[in-house]
């Protein structure tokens, strides 16, 4: 489906508006189809998003404040987060005894066994999603995504 059929909006300003609705309406897509696939599992992608750092963290623990700058929303209440997994079962949170401000965060076996059983339909969906755009696309798909990333991140500390 074409962007101006699934917008109806015949036209755009130019590419560039073009190009900036096409990410929003694909994050927004990719999005619900990953929502639909952790709704059963009682996750929310925020976090989904946590318990893959934490299983790329390899068992070493991660402080809360680094955590949530790892997070793909950053804005996202890492803490409440991180209680509903503990809640679960699927992490670890210690208190550090020098620091009583600072949390050290890990994840559980219990946690890992969902995320591997969640790694084939996220793959899955990721692939659906990809189907028909050849290795070459994708690499030039993300180097230009990749600008538009740096030129975002540098408007927003700019803001800051």
């Amino acid at each position: 489906m074409k962007l101006e059929d699934h917008l109806v909006h015949p036209t755009f300003r130019d590419e560039g508006q073009k190009l900036h609705m096409h990410i929003l309406v694909i994050a927004r897509q990719l999005d619900l189809m990953l929502r639909r696939i952790l709704k059963p599992h009682g996750l929310t992608p925020p976090q989904y998003n946590v318990l893959r750092i934490l299983r790329g963290q390899q068992g070493e623990p991660i402080a809360v404040q680094s955590l949530a700058a790892r997070m793909i929303d950053p804005s996202s209440n890492t803490s409440r987060i991180i209680d509903k997994l503990v809640e679960k079962g699927w992490t670890d949170r210690q208190v550090c005894p020098e620091d009583r401000r600072r949390a050290d965060v890990s994840i559980t076996p219990a946690g890992i066994t969902v995320l591997t059983g969640l790694d084939a339909p996220v793959n899955a969906m990721l692939s659906h999603s990809l189907d028909g755009v050849d290795e070459t696309t994708r690499t030039q798909l993300n180097g230009a995504l990749a600008h538009v990333l740096n030129n975002t991140g540098d408007i927003i500390a700019t803001q800051n």
